[in-house]
């Protein structure tokens, strides 16, 4: 037996209590998972876990155990990581998850600029609204629309969340202005993103507060889509500052409701709080905090 390795299972288990994903996270078989742990608890002479037929639990020993572990990981990391060959380390997939916002494709060019001297390392840039999981994804990256960080990321907030509804003066012409964001949503020609969990429109969300739209004109999966549906004349639309700004010092949008109560969201760049994490993942993470870090810095009205 592997000991080391049998560490490594060890410590993802007792954080996600499923040899399923764990094995996931390794590439390997749950079955060699379940050997693995048994192993080490032969040598031990103690159980490390409960088992039923559908989940586990750490025994006693295995919360004993667990800081003993994740310290003899850490000793191990430091003794022999600076005689690891660093062009092994910096080479395999990085899998990043983002809200497919359209500000956001400039620093996808940005970071593989940035990675020309790391040809070794593969993106995979996932694009989607759903948040997809550490585990169950295998996902490294993250950026995502949060009012707080998760507890179980190392997160760094990059943007506070500004998202106005906008429309055409032209719309204006033919509907008016409505009272208020209620009567908005309910009698106006309004549009959003596709929420694929329930086959409909999102809400709008003000703060805490979901709005239903009635009877939405525009639906579409594609925020590109949805700002061209508002210049049509079409919509009234909930669209990025970063992306409607140019059409609002253009005339061609105009601000309906500034949704400053959106502000407390903001998008969070994050990973997920490891015992290890490979260096691939921290190059890219590093590269990535500093693009964003830029963008934000260097344009005044937070234009990427």
């Amino acid at each position: 037996m592997n000991r080391l390795d049998a560490l490594k299972y060890f410590v993802v288990a007792a954080e996600v209590l499923s040899f399923k994903k764990t094995a996931a996270q390794f590439s390997v078989s749950p079955q060699v998972i379940t050997r693995m742990i048994a192993e080490l608890e032969n040598d031990l002479g103690e159980p490390l876990f409960k088992r039923n037929t559908r989940s586990i639990t750490l025994t006693d020993f295995g919360e004993s155990f667990i800081p003993k572990a994740v310290h003899f990981l850490q000793e191990e990391q430091q003794l022999f990581g600076s005689s690891k060959n660093a062009k092994d380390e910096l080479r395999g997939t990085v899998r990043i998850t983002l809200p497919p916002y359209p500000f956001f494709e400039r620093i996808l060019y940005q970071l593989l600029t940035a990675l020309a001297p790391y040809p070794q390392i593969n993106i995979e840039w996932r694009t989607d609204f759903e948040i997809l999981k550490a585990v169950d994804d295998q996902i490294d990256i993250g950026i995502r629309i949060s009012k707080t960080p998760n507890e179980h990321w190392i997160a760094k907030k990059i943007y506070v969340m500004q998202e106005p509804i906008v429309v055409s003066p032209k719309l204006i012409t033919q509907t008016g202005l409505p009272k208020d964001i209620f009567e908005l949503a309910q009698k106006f020609p309004v549009g959003n993103i596709f929420n694929s969990s329930t086959g409909k429109a999102w809400d709008w969300i003000i703060g805490d507060l979901p709005i239903p739209l009635v009877n939405p004109c525009v639906v579409t999966t594609d925020l590109k889509s949805l700002l061209q549906a508002t210049l049509a004349g079409r919509i009234f639309a909930p669209i990025a500052r970063q992306d409607c700004q140019h059409y609002l010092d253009s005339g061609e949008l105009v601000v309906v409701f500034d949704n400053y109560e959106n502000e407390i969201w903001s998008f969070y760049l994050y990973r997920p709080n490891q015992t290890i994490t490979p260096k691939r993942v921290l190059l890219v993470y590093e590269i990535l905090e500093q693009l964003l870090t830029e963008s934000t810095t260097h344009n005044t009205n937070t234009n990427f």
